[in-house]
């Protein structure tokens, strides 16, 4: 679950969704599955530019870093961040300019392990449409944006479809909870009190092999 999202909205409905219009639209490639093994592209709000949809590279990276993407996370996985170590990562604290943002995604993966076989399902908002996932991002010197996927524990309904770990990608489904994550002027004590994944978006699941049909 953790190395995999998905974004097959078209530029149109990510614009309508978002109200903003996208930084450099000749970057987005939709895709069905995006694996956060290989380097990627992915297109979020942040903290800093809430006027446009910007794009950042799924896994965070050192400001001063000058070495390929793969290197630095097969040395350290910064792909996701999970809420309870927020406090005590070690690699999060040292970076200067971290931000929260917004993760622009249609849907995310997760696997359940039974009779000694996995089975992967296709978690997504009814219709397809896009929804937002909390995540924090920096900038690098450079210029390039790059995030992780903040995890908070699964909610009952993903527990269903998923044994392998005890988190899920963090849900933002209202204005509220969008516009409360991207304050300026919120702490980190309402920040552990926001986290707990209350959201209430509606829920299309089904097995990937019965979704191939996005591919």
């Amino acid at each position: 679950m953790k190395f995999k999202i998905s974004n097959m909205a078209t530029p149109e409905a990510l614009i309508e969704f978002t109200g903003i219009p996208l930084k450099h639209p000749e970057l987005y490639k939709k895709s069905y599955m995006i694996t956060g093994k290989e380097e990627t592209i992915v297109p979020i709000i942040t903290q800093e530019n809430k006027q446009e949809i910007s794009f950042a590279i799924w896994g965070l990276l050192p400001e001063n870093y000058d070495e390929d993407w793969l290197e630095f996370q097969n040395l350290v996985d910064t792909l996701t961040i999970k809420s309870d170590e927020l406090k005590n990562n070690e690699f999060i604290n040292k970076i200067k300019n971290i931000n929260r943002c917004l993760i622009l995604v249609t849907g995310f993966f997760t696997t359940y392990l039974k009779n000694g076989k996995t089975h992967q399902y296709f978690i997504s908002a009814k219709e397809n449409h896009p929804f937002y996932l909390a995540g924090y991002y920096n900038k690098l010197d450079d210029g390039f944006l790059t995030f992780t996927l903040l995890l908070t524990p699964q909610n009952e309904i993903i527990k269903k479809y998923q044994n392998l770990t005890k988190y899920m990608p963090t849900i933002l489904d209202s204005e509220d909870d969008k516009n409360l994550w991207l304050s300026d002027e919120i702490t980190i004590n309402q920040i552990e009190e926001f986290i707990p994944n209350s959201s209430c978006l509606p829920l299309n699941i089904t097995q990937v092999k019965d979704s191939l049909e996005y591919s």
